[in-house]
């Protein structure tokens, strides 16, 4: 029974092909507070800017109030841009910075509380003749998301006990529920991406990336967050020792899954004309190198977390930035998904 389950999902998935030789580009661009909002307009500006085709716009699906709603029109607008939609499943009720979150428990997904809006979600999906790139809670890892295992019980003492799953094994189950909720439901024109972050937190031993890996059948892409500054006056972490510190987890994780960069960005450094675009450059250039088989990119382009925009992480924030990353995508390294095939 399990064997010809997981068997079913191997023949029927349909992750999009990455290219053998070189790197795709995506990106978020700017997408309101919450990061919900996808603008053809910005889309089409940022496209221009980088002299590029993306291959997606990357934007979230917040489930708040309880409410797992399918992003319709956002999804339409990347049609529309012909970009892939991909799409942060969200699992929070509400907004927050650290602490579990009131509604959407991974107990509560284990319960079956939200097959139903689940399936609902994935049957409006496929009202759509599009693929599709999806995450379930992306950054595990970072306890600064309600997702992570600290808010959903650690467990130390019964760690590895199926009886008694602690936080981390509670994701992983979620993530196979949902996955598996969706190909039930006649959705397999998606890329499962599993995205953890290279900056984890804590650092404490059950919060290890491989603890909350949900598999291969599950998982198409893994994905990384790789931030240099983000704050002013944060350190400076170059990119090269944020993927070398960490691809020992990702080792840890799967042999056979292509990785991609899900989120990266700094900020601009005002006290340091060409900071920021030695930052993007070296990190492009590591991609390019392919001394770690990354396969994709999406760049974070949004003005920040502060209000004043102090910590701008837009390619715009300086002319020297928008070249440098400009300049290094033109090289045919750096390739564009093919545009799906519609039915008319």
């Amino acid at each position: 029974m399990i064997f010809t389950l997981l068997l079913s999902f191997t023949v029927f998935a349909q992750p999009l092909e990455l290219p053998e030789n070189g790197a795709l580009v995506g990106a978020y661009v700017e997408a309101g507070p919450l990061s919900d909002e996808v603008s053809p307009a910005n889309i089409f500006e940022f496209e221009q800017l980088i002299n590029k085709k993306l291959s997606w716009v990357y934007f979230s699906n917040n489930w708040l109030e309880g409410n797992i709603t399918f992003p319709k029109d956002n999804v339409l607008k990347a049609v529309a841009s012909n970009v892939v939609p991909y799409i942060r499943l969200m699992p929070w009720s509400e907004v927050r910075d650290k602490g579990a979150d009131p509604v959407f428990t991974m107990d509560a997904f284990l319960s079956g509380r939200f097959d139903e809006q689940l399936k609902t979600w994935a049957e409006e999906a496929l009202k759509i003749d599009t693929p599709y790139i999806l995450e379930f809670g992306p950054e595990v890892n970072g306890n600064w998301f309600a997702w992570n295992g600290y808010w959903n019980g650690r467990g130390e003492m019964s760690f590895g006990d199926p009886n008694q799953p602690d936080g981390p094994e509670k994701f992983k189950l979620v993530y196979q529920k949902i996955v598996t909720l969706f190909r039930e439901a006649g959705l397999t024109n998606v890329t499962w991406v599993w995205h953890v972050d290279s900056a984890w937190s804590p650092h404490a031993w059950w919060n290890e990336a491989h603890y909350y890996y949900p598999g291969d059948d599950y998982v198409d892409w893994v994905g990384l967050s790789v931030f240099g500054a983000q704050l002013p006056n944060h350190e400076w972490l170059d990119f090269y020792k944020k993927i070398k510190n960490f691809w020992s987890q990702i080792e840890s994780i799967t042999q056979r899954k292509p990785v991609i960069i899900s989120e990266f960005a700094v900020i601009e450094d005002h006290q340091i004309p060409g900071r920021k675009a030695d930052w993007l450059e070296r990190a492009l250039h590591l991609v390019e190198s392919q001394r770690y088989p990354i396969k994709a990119i999406t760049y974070w382009n949004s003005s920040g977390w502060l209000a004043d925009g102090s910590a701008d992480f837009r390619l715009t924030s300086s002319e020297e930035a928008l070249e440098a990353f400009k300049n290094k995508i033109q090289d045919s390294f750096w390739k564009v998904l093919p545009q799906p095939r519609r039915d008319p």
